[in-house]
């Protein structure tokens, strides 16, 4: 062989080389293509598959898969990269399918695809990330499989118990009236003529930022057993030194100043770290490494190559997660050292009580509110629970917690940050669409006004700012109003009719999956065993000839019949078409936490202030759905005091309410 065809040999060699990834993958489609061809669906491209029409269709995600409901019928089968999935859009047949599978398709973001050990392929990505940092992914309660899954559910019910629920309430008012004494100050100060400091106008908010306040606040404090209004935390009390968030509306949705921190290098706080890894999930925050995903032979080397060169998009990715860790173990460490032998009889009966669900969170958000921010773990936080819990179970040798005794530190950290990342953005957006709502249809938000005012306690006056142009810290101005118990907000029966309207027309958890564990039938069609199937709850929540007006905001449709001013005409004509949390033995295990902060929140919200949308917020509001349904551009709202009263005549409001009744 002579040097010339040597030489012509080796880019012939490479290319071949680079080619048979593809050639692979084509193989692959056309095999899969088979498997499905009873299933009608959208015909997809080569390597990509529907990927275009899912990121270029009027309307999104949600648009893109309505269209195809409307024309191929209630099951069809489409794919995006590599992946095939069935999309199940029947009332009946998804709630069929999320009672009878237990597990959910192990799905992720190109950008986690590129940081996790598939578990499809169950290659070691090894170099890519540290190895604890996987834990994340394979041994949180929303990725478990099977018995695991089932030990951990287990495991977490304490902390979701009524006691449990009790003793988050302090907490959850507390985060509630430092928000409502902020937007008193600020529309106070743009009905003076002053600034206000709340946007661009005076008295103008984004709400989605103060919602995530709100609810990291809340969610991080009982899950970590800190402060999170502490400075080191960067939470709903103050933005942390270089942490790219500041405190101005909107700072919590800018993936660009995140982006910016990172490239000059500065650490995030914990609250930054949580709002980054939510901004890396957007399908808009993709890595330019993520085309590997269309490619799944590719991926094993794609990760080693990503891992020296990661761009900044999976940096921040990368970043966010390691800062959780960080975080996490610190607590853990604290933990163990506080609990050494010599105090094991104080804490065998404090972990006994905690685990149990007794409400020691209520210690834990006094002390939060009290300005303490002690680097262990409270008692009664998400942490201290499922610690308290393994440590008294392997004390006793298992028994009914032994679940909780076989589980590691970094299980036990997954746990904790599934915790948090589930509740966080979750909340904070089904709060911002309720507002939204509420700013759009002023009759709704009287009605509310009306209730709220008849049943809540009175807030405090505004304590007089401190130096600085702030209040005490985590008290927003009301730290001397009455606190609100939960058997009040049992009685607030049509603010959670706005809130379920609000999950119903915005779900933030927009669909949802499972894992085929054998072959079934799925209305008369054949699924093979090892399906992803794809369950649109937003289709199903706003469904033609299951809701009466699927479009319209109508809270009373939610009300029990025997209330006044209930609808049940606009009632739904399924008794499952509503999954905000989901059906089913997955069903969100934190439903309860959830609904209880967010009527907390917003309760308390109404009562404060009067809000209507700000000039220039678009209408209808632009939505876009990744891991979560957000608004695209956030919610922009003015501002305005709640009268002479401050939203303290409730004698007269309850009048008002009696009247219209």
């Amino acid at each position: 062989m002579t040097l010339l065809q040597l030489l012509l040999g080796v880019p012939l060699a490479l290319l071949g080389v680079l080619a048979l990834p593809v050639v692979i993958t084509l193989v692959q489609e056309i095999i899969t293509k088979r498997k499905y061809r009873h299933i009608p669906g959208p015909k997809p491209s080569p390597i990509s598959g529907n990927l275009r029409e899912f990121l270029t269709a009027p309307g999104g995600l949600l648009g893109c898969l309505e269209g195809w409901v409307k024309r191929y019928g209630d099951l069809i089968t489409f794919r995006l990269g590599s992946r095939q999935f069935v999309l199940v859009a029947d009332p009946d047949a998804a709630r069929n399918v999320m009672v009878r599978l237990p597990n959910h398709a192990a799905m992720s973001n190109p950008n986690m695809h590129l940081t996790k050990w598939d578990l499809r392929s169950m290659d070691v990505w090894g170099l890519l990330m540290a190895r604890d940092l996987r834990s994340m992914d394979v041994w949180g309660l929303l990725m478990a499989r099977d018995d695991y899954w089932r030990g951990l559910r287990a495991a977490w019910q304490p902390a979701f118990s009524p006691a449990s629920l009790r003793g988050y309430q302090a907490l959850m008012d507390r985060e509630a009236l430092a928000l409502a004494g902020r937007l008193r100050r600020q529309a106070a100060a743009a009905a003076a003529g002053g600034g206000g400091g709340g946007g661009p106008k005076a008295g103008e908010v984004e709400v989605m930022s103060e919602m995530s306040r709100v609810t990291l606040a809340v969610v991080g404090t009982a899950a970590y057993g800190v402060d999170f209004n502490a400075p080191e935390y960067g939470g709903s009390g103050a933005a942390a030194p270089g942490s790219g968030s500041g405190s101005g509306p909107g700072a919590t949705l800018s993936l660009a100043a995140s982006l910016e921190a990172f490239r000059s290098g500065r650490q995030p706080s914990l609250v930054s770290a949580c709002n980054d890894f939510f901004r890396t999930m957007s399908p808009s925050a993709r890595s330019t490494w993520s085309w590997a995903v269309a490619l799944p032979c590719l991926l094993p080397a794609i990760r080693h190559v990503a891992a020296v060169a990661p761009d900044p998009v999976l940096g921040l990715h990368i970043q966010s997660r390691r800062v959780l860790r960080q975080v996490s173990t610190k607590l853990i460490t604290a933990w163990r050292d506080s609990h050494t032998p010599a105090s094991t009889s104080s804490t065998t009966s404090e972990g006994a009580a905690t685990a149990n669900g007794v409400a020691a969170t209520a210690d834990a958000a006094a002390a939060a509110a009290a300005g303490s921010s002690s680097p262990g773990v409270a008692p009664g936080s998400f942490l201290g629970l499922m610690l308290a819990a393994r440590d008294r179970s392997r004390r006793e040798g298992g028994g009914k917690d032994g679940a909780a005794a076989s589980l590691t530190d970094a299980q036990i950290e997954a746990q904790v940050q599934t915790f948090l990342l589930a509740g966080f953005e979750t909340t904070a957006n089904a709060l911002t669409f309720a507002v939204y709502l509420l700013a759009s249809h002023p009759e709704a938000a009287a009605r509310l006004r009306a209730e709220v005012d008849a049943h809540l306690p009175p807030l405090a006056p505004l304590e007089p700012e401190q130096e600085g142009g702030q209040a005490e810290q985590g008290s927003g101005g009301a730290a001397a109003s009455q606190p609100l118990s939960l058997e009040t907000l049992d009685k607030l029966l049509y603010t959670e009719a706005v809130l379920n309207e609000a999950l119903r027309l915005f779900p933030p958890a927009h669909a949802t999956t499972r894992e085929t564990d054998k072959d079934m039938t799925i209305q008369g069609a054949h699924i093979p065993a090892g399906t992803t199937l794809w369950l649109s709850i937003a289709h199903l929540h706003t469904r033609d000839g299951v809701w009466p007006e699927p479009q319209a905001f109508r809270p009373e449709r939610f009300l029990p019949p025997d209330v006044p001013g209930s609808a049940p005409e606009l009632a739904p004509r399924h008794p499952h078409a509503h999954l905000p949390f989901g059906s089913g033995p997955r069903m969100c295990i934190g439903w309860r936490f959830a609904m209880q902060e967010a009527k907390t929140v917003l309760s308390r919200l109404v009562q404060a202030v009067e809000f209507s949308l700000a000039p220039g917020q678009a209408m209808p509001l632009d939505t876009v759905a990744g891991l979560t349904l957000a608004p695209r551009h956030g919610v922009w709202v003015r501002l305005s005091p709640r009268g002479a009263a401050g939203g303290r005549g409730q004698a007269a409001a309850a009048a008002a309410a009696a009247g219209k009744a």
